[in-house]
């Protein structure tokens, strides 16, 4: 039974931090959706930043 619980709480924290993360969103849907585009365009511009420093590390390497 402990085993079990175990698993359980595994499969459950990522569940819980994936919640947690939506806590900050406003009650208005219109507001959550304008924040949920600017996380992605937050994410998009630290993918482009991180693209970039590698292109950077590898063209110094040749």
């Amino acid at each position: 039974m402990a085993e079990h619980m175990k698993e359980l709480e595994k499969r459950k924290m990522p569940i819980i931090d994936t919640l947690r993360s939506y806590h900050d969103l406003p009650p208005d849907k219109e507001l959550a959706t304008l924040a949920i585009q600017n996380k992605q365009m937050e994410v998009e511009a630290a993918e482009k930043y991180l693209e970039d420093v590698l292109q950077s590390a590898l063209g110094t390497r040749e």
